[in-house]
């Protein structure tokens, strides 16, 4: 499972503000730093909290990494994806070099994450103590370790309002009795700001 990971929202910084801000004030030399091979893409952080993560942490940062990318967008399958450590980024160009206003350098070895799927799982949580539905978002395989009611998104046409009917739907007749009603009185703005890039469609399941 991902060792907690950080993107900021788009929608409350301008980019590059946002790319400075998470690169200077959210990451530790031990972090690692992911961004998708895309133009415009947005770094994202995985807090390691200084253990050495496994390649299935690796994985759902990539997915991570990827999904909140402007493949999403653009209606990408998959995106190449890189990690790197803090040192290895900088905002001082090489001798002889411009680096635009915002802008980043990558020195050293990018270690690829090739063809890495656009996809999120969105899910719910019942807590026990207090019995409300919670909802959680993120890399499939990371849902899947909290939850076995969720639904996955993958890049696609539908707006996020219609889109989050559609998933509140499908999560309610997955969930037992208890907790149906629930998720049916839950507004669909909860669900809306889960969707990357304000649209998608429901994965048909194989």
């Amino acid at each position: 499972m991902v060792q907690n990971f950080r993107r900021l929202p788009r929608s409350r910084w301008k980019r590059r503000c946002q790319q400075r801000m998470l690169i200077k004030k959210y990451t530790e030399p031990e972090d690692i730093v992911f961004h998708a091979d895309i133009i415009g893409a947005s770094f994202a952080v995985m807090k390691t909290e200084g253990k050495t993560p496994n390649q299935q942490s690796l994985k759902e940062a990539a997915e991570f990494a990827a999904a909140h990318s402007r493949g999403w967008r653009e209606g990408f399958a998959t995106v190449d994806v890189y990690w790197v450590t803090p040192e290895q980024i900088s905002k001082t160009a090489p001798s002889g070099e411009y680096v635009p206003h915002g802008a980043f350098t990558i020195s050293g070895k990018r270690n690829w994450m090739r063809n890495t799927p656009l996809k999120i799982a969105i899910g719910t949580i019942l807590d026990e103590k207090t019995g409300e539905i919670k909802f959680t978002s993120g890399p499939v395989d990371a849902v899947k370790a909290k939850t076995q009611n969720y639904v996955v998104i993958v890049p696609g046409d539908i707006n996020a309002k219609e889109l989050s009917k559609q998933i509140l739907k499908r999560l309610a007749e997955k969930a037992p009795k208890e907790a149906r009603e629930k998720i049916q009185k839950t507004t669909h703005e909860q669900i809306r700001e889960l969707i990357p890039y304000g649209k998608g469609t429901i994965k048909t399941q194989p």
